[in-house]
């Protein structure tokens, strides 16, 4: 078993994992970007060290790392709807083509 500091440099050797899933989130932001490019707001990529004390030896800690992505939400406009007898709800629409 190797050994390394940890910082900026180390931080893709915390997990096996690590660095394809920061890339995969990465790569989804840009596609994202691409597909709706005239969605302005920002896309975030966040890489979170969790850092708790050891149970067993006080002198050590456990880091967990956590990668996750921010999405703008998909906005639609909305639809009136109304309200029946029966307390239910029913609106309007157009079939379209697909």
């Amino acid at each position: 078993m190797d050994t390394a500091q940890l910082n900026l440099r180390s931080l893709y050797l915390l997990s096996s994992g690590l660095d394809s899933d920061f890339r995969e989130q990465l790569e989804a932001a840009v596609l994202d970007c691409k597909q709706r490019p005239s969605l302005a707001e920002k896309r975030e990529i966040t890489l979170r060290l969790t850092i708790t004390p050891h149970p067993m030896d006080p002198d050590d800690v456990l880091i967990q790392p956590v990668t996750t992505r921010k999405t703008p939400a998909r906005k639609n406009e909305p639809i009136r709807a109304r309200r029946t007898g029966q307390n239910q709800l029913q609106f309007d629409f157009q079939e379209q083509d697909l």
